[in-house]
């Protein structure tokens, strides 16, 4: 139990006037005054206290409610949090997965655009050869005809022939006249157009007869014919070597020889008419007008 502060101060001040103690009147004075204070600071300290403890005692209970509300409304959403915990990952997988697969396509797309880049290149490359092709025609005639064989030999045989036919249209009169329409129907051959080769070859024959080139287009007629297994005529056409006239080299005679026997012991592999095993009556007559009229009709190509 607390002593009360009058008691103390009445204890302090007996003790003050007890035998041996002189106290002075202004002491007396100062020491009741310095009482007074600490009464009063004392019970303004403790109505502080009050207060303070007041509010405390309120704070307290204001969050103790909050708290419970706080729980309560934990307890009451913890089922649908973890519904939405459950949906946010499946949410998240299936994100990663539209992101894996959208880089799978990005580089799907990647790699289409850069072969379409390639490709598209690789046509503006060829466009533009053809394009230099086209517009760069030598003026000078022993320039065309070098270049028509250039391109020729490295095998772009419709430039080679337009070169050819511009050389022909040209200089019609040229000694060269002839080769040069046999080189057109090479172009032809080598391309593996054989009907259009053929009948540049027979044009050879028929309109010079007398030229060199004579015996290359006799030779790569029958080479023709037996490319699209009319053995009768090809045969005709090999045989033709033969005839003095005609003054073939003899590596054509030669070579002509043996396509002649490989084709009179073909079994139906390479001819498909019926005369061939009989070298056919053009065969038997030799390179006449006859075996040159009979093939005319299969042997005639186009022009472009």
């Amino acid at each position: 139990m607390k002593t009360p502060f009058r008691l103390v101060s009445f204890s302090v001040a007996l003790a003050l006037l007890a035998p041996g103690c002189l106290v002075l009147r202004k002491d007396h004075d100062a020491l009741a005054a310095r009482v007074v204070e600490l009464e009063r600071t004392q019970a303004e300290q403790a109505r502080t206290l009050k207060v303070t403890l007041d509010k405390a005692d309120e704070l307290a209970r204001i969050l103790e409610e909050k708290v419970a509300e706080a729980e309560a409304l934990l307890r009451r959403n913890q089922a649908d949090l973890g519904m939405r915990v459950e949906a946010l990952e499946l949410a998240v997988e299936t994100l990663r997965g539209l992101v894996e697969n959208a880089e799978y396509v990005a580089k799907a797309g990647g790699q289409e655009l850069a072969e379409l880049r390639r490709d598209l290149d690789e046509r503006l490359t060829k466009l533009e050869e053809k394009l230099n092709e086209a517009t760069n025609i030598p003026e000078g005639k022993d320039a065309l005809w070098a270049e028509a064989l250039r391109r020729q030999k490295a095998g772009r045989h419709a430039s080679a022939r337009k070169l050819l036919r511009i050389y022909l249209s040209r200089y019609p009169d040229d000694p060269k006249v002839p080769e040069a329409k046999f080189r057109v129907g090479l172009t032809y051959f080598s391309a593996r157009d054989y009907p259009a080769a053929l009948g540049e070859f027979y044009q050879v024959i028929q309109a010079h007869p007398d030229s060199p080139v004579i015996a290359d287009a006799l030779y790569y007629s029958g080479l023709g014919f037996a490319r699209i297994g009319q053995c009768a005529n090809a045969i005709a056409y090999f045989k033709a070597l033969e005839r003095p006239k005609v003054a073939a080299p003899d590596k054509y005679k030669k070579a002509a020889r043996k396509q002649v026997a490989r084709l009179e012991g073909d079994d139906g592999t390479i001819c498909q008419d019926r005369e061939d095993r009989q070298a056919g009556a053009a065969g038997r007559q030799g390179a006449g007008a006859a075996a040159p009229k009979k093939a005319k009709a299969a042997a005639k190509g186009r022009r472009p």
